[in-house]
């Protein structure tokens, strides 16, 4: 925005191109008729730019007529060449060599305005003439709403440069900040319906949905109504938005001027009925002169903010003050011309009051947010502070019945688990126990055995209970050993040092010992290694690192099987995490790492 505005701002003081021809002095028709007029009509005058419509004699016959222009033919013929319009009041065709060349929209109501738009027409260069040219142009606006400035005819680069700057200083960027005072009007208007007890929310939200009417006609050249009621609109958002604004202050300074106000309010009620039920020339004079006690209301917003903001925050203040300062500035070199009538209000290149207020208007958003913020920041902590209070009666309340439901729920537990450790025991123990007297073979007694040392493994787990994680392993690398000799393979088994005095809860071996038997299992039967590692070491963060290594066939790619998930599920048990890695020159390494746990 700062950079749009310092371009804005340095806009008038760009140089003509040398090469372009500013066309000041020309001929005027007053007549009212589209059609192009006979160049030897005796009603052509001698005329000068800028042209402002005024007194009643020059709208006698309508709010059109025709201008004429002489251009000699350039030294480069074959060089593209056009027309630039700054701006036209409201809207024009153009004529070269009574050949049609482009116009800025419809006539008809509805009408396209151009007060804020530039055009451009490029001139076809097999039309130009050695002996003359002419550019007729066909304007038309409204009662005191009429008036051509001076424009200029030159190559079409530079011109076309100089136009599409214009464009989106003066257009796009309004589309832009329209687009900008639409958020933040929609932010106050919903910041009120939600909390309707702060009024300062409603009056920042109706002062950027005024603006935003203001910023739509920047944006805008096709008017969604007829020219009478859209300007009257336009002028009525103007003066609205300075009464709502002032109110706005106010009520950001946590202040009150009912009587003020109520002044305030009040002329914006005439202003609009003025403009919308009164003449032409109501809207053109009374209106603009309606525009003054907007601009007092700035400057004394201005002064109330920095002779009654002591109570506020200085970073506060000195935002508010800034942003007043600078639309007040804007508003008064935008405003002043139009309302004293100074013909140089055409030549004015761009308007620049849309783009402080949207950027005062973001400032002001962004800390009223922050106020909320604030504030429900305190309602927070008192109601964290509340309910602190209410949670510490509350427990000294459900204190005992805590302890008394925890003692019944525990006994009903161990009970529970007692009955089921008890039926496995007697019913699955005492069917395998008779399968290992009676399998056929060795290798389903080892399995029948296996099944039955897990089984009183598990009846016999206590997940409260710590054990010594080498005596908890040992049972396994017995097992590992066994099944190891079976297959004809090597087993190297290594404990950390501290194995012997390092305990960990049942419930942490018991996963470990799954982990463990899972990844031995998988490389004895699918490896088909010579030789298996089991290497454990307790890491300086307390970090357990199991390793299981082996010399077989396998070497990835690894896809997750049933197994692999469920050691994969294990470890998340743990709190740690597993992962399969090809071993240079063949074999895997199954890699366990888990946080040792408390104490252990």
């Amino acid at each position: 925005m700062l950079c749009l505005l310092l371009a804005g701002a340095a806009a008038p003081a760009q140089a003509l191109d040398e090469s372009a021809l500013v066309l000041q002095s020309g001929e005027f028709l007053p007549d009212a008729s589209p059609a192009l007029p006979d160049d030897a009509d005796p009603r052509w005058r001698p005329i000068l730019l800028p042209d402002v419509w005024r007194g009643e004699e020059r709208f006698a016959q309508g709010s059109a007529g025709w201008y004429r222009f002489r251009l000699d033919a350039p030294a480069q013929a074959r060089q593209a060449r056009a027309l630039y319009f700054q701006r036209a009041s409201l809207n024009l065709a153009v004529y070269f060599n009574r050949s049609f060349v482009g116009d800025g929209g419809r006539f008809d109501e509805p009408m396209t305005l151009h007060a804020n738009r530039a055009l451009l027409f490029t001139l076809p260069t097999p039309l130009w003439r050695a002996e003359g040219n002419l550019v007729h142009v066909y304007l038309r606006g409204y009662p005191h709403f009429t008036g051509l400035p001076p424009f200029e005819a030159g190559p079409l680069e530079p011109l076309q440069s100089r136009y599409e700057l214009r464009r989106l200083l003066q257009n796009h960027a309004g589309l832009g900040l329209m687009l900008l005072t639409l958020v933040a009007s929609s932010f106050g208007l919903s910041f009120w319906r939600r909390y309707p007890d702060q009024p300062v929310y409603f009056w920042f939200g109706l002062t950027a949905a005024c603006w935003t009417v203001f910023c739509a006609n920047m944006a805008f050249s096709q008017p969604p109504l007829p020219g009478r009621y859209w300007l009257a609109l336009m002028h009525s958002a103007i003066d609205w938005s300075f009464a709502a604004q002032m109110v706005f202050v106010h009520r950001f300074l946590e202040m009150r001027r009912p009587w003020l106000e109520r002044l305030m309010l009040g002329l914006a009620v005439l202003s609009t009925l003025s403009n919308f039920l009164g003449s032409w020339w109501q809207l053109r004079y009374i209106g603009s002169l309606m525009h003054l006690p907007g601009l007092a209301s700035l400057a004394y917003c201005l002064a109330f903010a920095m002779s009654r903001g002591r109570r506020l925050p200085r970073g506060e203040v000195v935002l508010l003050c800034v942003g007043l300062g600078l639309e007040l500035l804007l508003a008064v070199n935008d405003a002043l011309p139009v309302i004293v009538g100074a013909e140089e209000r055409y030549l004015n290149p761009v308007l620049l009051t849309h783009f402080a207020v949207p950027v005062f208007l973001y400032a002001m958003a962004w800390r009223l947010i922050d106020r909320s913020l604030v504030v429900r920041r305190e309602l927070d902590q008192l109601n964290r502070n509340l309910e602190a209070r209410v949670a510490v009666v509350r427990a000294e309340v459900e204190q005992a019945y805590a302890q008394r439901y925890a003692l019944e729920r525990e006994q009903a537990r161990l009970e529970e688990r007692e009955r089921i450790h008890r039926d496995l025991h007697d019913d699955l123990g005492a069917k395998l126990l008779t399968l290992v007297h009676s399998a056929g073979s060795d290798q389903n007694v080892a399995l029948a055995r296996s099944a039955l040392a897990d089984l009183r493994e598990v009846v016999s787990l206590n997940p409260e209970d710590t054990i010594s994680l080498r005596g908890a392993l040992s049972e396994m690398e017995t097992e590992a050993r066994q099944r190891a000799q079976d297959m004809q393979c090597r087993l190297d088994w290594q404990y950390p040092d501290e194995a012997d005095r390092l305990e960990v809860p049942s419930g942490f071996a018991f996963h470990l010992a799954r982990i463990l038997r899972e990844a031995l299992g998988n490389a004895l039967h699918h490896g088909r290694p010579g030789q298996v590692e089991v290497a454990m070491a307790v890491e300086p963060g307390g970090e357990l690192r199991l390793e299981v290594r082996d010399d077989g066939s396998g070497g990835g790619p690894y896809r997750p099987g049933g197994g692999m998930n469920r050691m994969l599920a294990r470890a998340r048990q743990l709190r740690g995490s597993v992962r399969w890695l090809p071993r240079p020159g063949g074999g895997t390494c199954v890699e366990l790492r888990a946080p040792l746990p408390m104490g252990g």
